[in-house]
């Protein structure tokens, strides 16, 4: 990995009398927070440990700024297909707010050097950001480095790592890189040269479940569904609201009842090519494929996206909004099904992973 030490924005955090409603409207008014006088620039390039506290536990990493050819080159791999309509959305933000305000969520296999230079530096040093949501969920502290002899050792040991994979920031990535190479924006293109990142070992990361909800009743009656499901999947149904436990079987929720699916074993086994089985592949081909008929999940706008952050309340709630409309829960992705299938130069569908922690928008920012 090619990485790179850079002179980072930080908020003040006296000025701010409620985290919660300051960061949730960074990504929209960074410009107009920094010309108020919200934010300090660090006076030395540095590379930045951040940790976050939150109800998954401590997790450590760093962030500082990598070579966006990284991308091209495949060292920085990814392993979802992107919504063009977010990329769009992404591609004003960054040309209207000129500034990279929530770091790309990397995931890579540990490295004890790495980790021993981190532990070391919150022993020895004083936080420069530290900020408690007021609802206690989570903490996020930020140490700089900026001694020149550590970022040279960590850029070096960083050099040998082999690969990293994209958690969280595929739409950031991708619409960076393709500013990068505008031949529109001539000179303006460099700024994009660079990537703001955040590495974080697997070994402190988690990923949890991504739930659809699609509203169906501009395609297909309940009753009718359900008997198209019945040719892919075994049903039984449930008593109450319940998420998979084990690979290849969701739950569903329709017309107020909760349902097990299990595929049937000639639909896993027309899959086997020798990489993972996921469900959300499987999902997007024989059931909103061929049963209802979207061909294309990355821009259809009948299908919302819940983390398994989200209640089930929530998810039933917006399902019942629908006039028919059904909610489809699955199982978590495997890091070892992702390391896989990215290795391999394939994705998963949009939307198939969430990654825990979560950045907050706006702790550590970059001008452009």
């Amino acid at each position: 990995m090619n990485i790179f030490p850079f002179r980072a924005a930080f908020p003040k955090v006296e000025l701010i009398t409620s985290p919660k409603s300051f960061f949730s409207n960074i990504k929209n008014q960074f410009r107009e927070y920094r010309k108020s006088g919200f934010y300090d620039d660090s006076d030395k390039p540095g590379i930045y440990v951040y940790q976050v506290h939150s109800a998954h536990g401590k997790h450590t990493g760093i962030i500082c700024c990598t070579n966006v050819q990284d991308l091209s080159d495949g060292i920085l791999l990814k392993h979802e297909k992107t919504l063009a309509s977010k990329e769009q959305q992404m591609m004003h933000l960054l040309l209207q707010r000129r500034a990279l305000v929530k770091p790309v969520l990397l995931a890579y296999q540990s490295v004890g050097k790495i980790n021993n230079i981190i532990k070391n530096h919150i022993k020895n040093n004083k936080a420069k950001v530290d900020i408690t949501f007021e609802d206690n969920v989570e903490r996020h502290v930020v140490w700089p480095i900026t001694e020149k002899a550590v970022i040279t050792k960590l850029t070096k040991l960083f050099s040998k790592v082999p690969k990293s994979y994209i958690g969280d920031g595929h739409h950031r990535t991708t619409t960076i890189a393709l500013l990068s190479k505008s031949v529109e924006l001539g000179d303006e293109a460099q700024k994009y040269s660079q990537l703001l990142t955040a590495y974080f070992p697997f070994s402190e990361l988690q990923i949890l479940d991504f739930n659809r909800v699609v509203d169906i009743s501009e395609i297909i009656k309940g009753t009718e569904f359900m008997a198209q499901l019945s040719k892919y999947f075994d049903i039984e149904k449930l008593t109450k609201a319940t998420k998979p436990t084990q690979k290849h079987t969701i739950t569903i929720y329709i017309e107020k009842v909760w349902y097990k699916l299990s595929w049937k074993n000639e639909y896993l086994q027309a899959q086997k090519d020798g990489g993972p089985i996921l469900d959300s592949t499987l999902i997007n081909k024989y059931v909103f494929g061929k049963i209802l008929g979207i061909k294309d999940v990355r821009m259809d706008q009948r299908i919302k996206y819940y983390s398994g952050l989200e209640s089930m309340r929530k998810i039933t709630k917006q399902v019942n909004r629908s006039q028919l409309g059904v909610a489809f829960c699955i199982m978590p992705v495997k890091a070892k099904e992702l390391t896989d299938i990215a290795d391999k130069g394939q994705t998963l569908p949009p939307k198939s992973t969430w990654f825990e922690p979560r950045l907050v928008s706006g702790i550590v920012a970059k001008d452009l």
